[in-house]
């Protein structure tokens, strides 16, 4: 296995850990369910001393395959009492020795133990049959052997007695006489050594024993097994689950799945593993002295460094819609303002009227009116609209304005003009814009700006809204420096209140002095602005409009 297979596997089992724990306890159940489904089996064994028959050499091999013949089952069967011989039972040959060792499985240690000791006794009494038996048989040869030479002798001596004294034939006839006696006597010797031999085929030199336990099933080889069937099980299905989620788990993917560079993976404090929420408003804008806040100092040093001398506009986009886009280039901003640098952040993401949501008004106290959409509506000014934040003393936000609906104006020429005026303003201007998925504002965004960052939300972000969203910036030439992980972001259920946009009264439009309604057509009080368009002559001046109050709903 390869280094790169290698990180796979780990990471895969680090992330889906549960996984393979599933599958390894699934693995300890089964071997659970098999061990109570099968049925025990106990084995005794026997120990046999085999010894020579009629002074002939013992073959052990041949011995072993007599124990385990029919006719040694049949014995066995007899001996047991049963109408059906019992299973042949396994024969192991001692080495050096003339020693049988007799094994024999039952479904019972009673059962095994019987068995063994009756094939044991079933092998010596065949044994000793069939060596009766060949005994039997020499001895009817030799019987016939002998009678034919007694019907020689008989014919021989009757010849003699009708042949004259002086026959010649005499001498051969006598001698052949001699030589057939003496053959009977050989064979009379023989058949008398053979009906007196005595039959010892062997003896049981170790009884069966009475098994204490079954051998099988083996309870630890069934747990061995399983764990190692249910671990490769679990590792399986964590490296598919891994490879085949639709969504974004780990700070890893979105290099591997969708080729985007990974400038940062952010997690809150004592929440590393990235599955934790991120909470928006009091802790969407993190102090540098958390461990989150440190991520951000890191990331302000990569994007720095990433960027040309000349680069001053920074879009910050979400692949997935939400409030990343917002906590990041918040913190991104701030961070940039602690490295000593004149920063504006520009808010370009109105979040959905009603909706519980992280706005830049929270996360750095300041007005919602004027913002980005009264500008690019001439509604105000753009130096009107910038305000300073109250911590940062070098950082200037241009919050998403009060305008009931941005539809249309984030693709307008006055967002390059108003970009541009910018440009001339800070060393750094971050734009915070609406997700890549929400519509076609992001990517009119990015035309306007020097390089992009993208956000991505470990665990609601999928893989293909990286994939578009990626594509989406490289379309329309912008440089993107790479990819920010962090968990989900989700609002703080106890300072969270619903949005509702600010906007002018419709009867106003002739007033020098503005009148600001919100969604419930209650007047409230809003900044002396002059109702002029975004120019290079009111853009270059910075002017801190007095901080109205953000209102809400009456």
């Amino acid at each position: 296995m390869d280094a790169k297979r290698a990180t796979a596997l780990t990471r895969a089992t680090r992330r889906h850990w549960w996984v393979v724990c599933a599958g390894v306890l699934a693995g300890i159940a089964g071997s659970a369910i098999a061990l109570a489904l099968t049925a025990p089996v106990y084995s005794s064994s026997t120990s046999v001393l085999v010894r020579p028959i009629g002074g002939d050499e013992v073959n052990l091999e041949t011995e072993a395959q007599l124990v385990r013949s029919t006719a040694t089952a049949d014995a066995a069967a007899a001996l047991l009492g049963g109408s059906s011989p019992p299973g042949p039972p396994t024969v192991d040959v001692l080495v050096n020795t003339s020693v049988l060792i007799i094994r024999y499985e039952g479904a019972t240690a009673a059962d095994a133990q019987s068995g063994a000791r009756v094939f044991a006794e079933a092998y010596l009494t065949t044994r000793a049959a069939g060596a009766k038996s060949a005994i039997m048989d020499q001895i009817a040869a030799l019987t016939k052997k002998i009678n034919e030479s007694n019907a020689e002798v008989a014919a021989t001596n009757a010849r003699i007695l009708v042949l004259p004294p002086a026959s010649p034939e005499l001498a051969n006839l006598r001698s052949t006489l001699t030589t057939l006696t003496a053959q009977i006597t050989t064979l009379t010797t023989r058949v008398n050594d053979l009906a007196t031999t005595t039959v010892t085929p062997g003896r049981i030199i170790d009884d069966a024993n009475l098994p204490a336990e079954p051998v099988r099933p083996d309870g630890w080889l069934y747990a061995g097994v399983a764990c190692g069937v249910g671990l490769v099980a679990g590792l399986a299905a964590a490296i598919g689950r891994d490879r085949f989620s639709t969504h974004v788990r780990h700070a890893v993917d979105v290099t591997s799945r969708s080729g985007v560079p990974l400038l940062a993976e952010l997690a809150d404090d004592g929440n590393e593993g990235g599955n934790a929420a991120l909470t928006g408003h009091g802790g969407g804008l993190t102090s540098p002295r958390r461990n989150i806040g440190r991520a951000f100092n890191r990331l302000r040093n990569e994007v720095v460094a990433s960027l040309d001398p000349a680069d001053r506009l920074i879009l910050v986009t979400a692949a997935s819609p939400g409030a990343a886009s917002t906590v990041v280039a918040a913190n991104l901003a701030a961070a940039l303002a602690r490295a000593d640098n004149e920063v504006v952040l520009v808010g370009a993401n109105a979040p959905e009227i009603g909706a519980e949501a992280v706005t830049l008004s929270q996360l750095f106290d300041v007005s919602d009116v004027p913002g980005l959409t009264d500008v690019l509506t001439g509604r105000t000014s753009l130096s009107s609209a910038l305000q300073r934040a109250a911590r940062s003393p070098r950082l200037r936000i241009v919050t998403p304005g009060g305008t009931a609906s941005a539809g249309g104006l984030l693709q307008s020429e006055g967002v390059r003009s108003a970009l541009h005026a910018l440009r001339r303003q800070a060393r750094y201007v971050v734009v915070e814009a609406p997700s890549a998925a929400s519509g076609a504002d992001a990517q009119s965004l990015a035309g306007a700006v020097d390089a992009a960052i993208l956000v991505v939300e470990a665990g609601r972000t999928r893989h293909a809204q990286v994939a578009d969203a990626a594509v989406q910036l490289r379309l329309v030439g912008t440089r993107l420096l790479g990819a920010v992980v962090l968990p989900r972001v989700v609002a703080n259920p106890r300072e969270a209140e619903p949005f509702q946009p600010m906007h002018r009264a419709e009867d106003a439009d002739e007033l020098e002095t503005e009148v600001w309604l919100n969604d419930s057509r209650a007047a409230v009080d809003a900044p002396t602005t002059s109702l002029k368009q975004v120019t290079g002559s009111d853009a270059g001046s910075a002017q801190t409009p007095t901080k109205t109050p953000r209102q809400t709903s009456t």
